[in-house]
């Protein structure tokens, strides 16, 4: 059974990438990513990755879960800001 702190982390996981969601969405409709600061977008992948690496080492699997899905989707930012800029 998953314990509450466990499940704080998750929800707490999700909400970070609901909340990186919209921008990526609205980078991929409107084919704009101006706005986007480059130095945000790599210095935040950047830190997602060492999360990660702390999740991995700790076998914290919140942890784990949020970086991989906000790394992904800022490198998906990134990729999408070198192609439209």
């Amino acid at each position: 059974m998953i314990d509450y702190i466990t499940i704080i982390g998750l929800i707490a996981g999700i909400t970070s990438v609901v909340a990186l969601t919209p921008q990526v969405w609205k980078t991929w409709n409107t084919k704009h990513a101006r706005d986007l600061s480059m130095k945000w977008l790599v210095i935040n992948s950047g830190s997602q990755l060492l999360w990660f690496t702390f999740g991995v080492l700790s076998k914290v699997l919140p942890v784990i879960l949020t970086s991989s899905f906000m790394f992904l989707l800022t490198v998906f930012l990134i990729t999408m800001k070198r192609k439209y800029d």
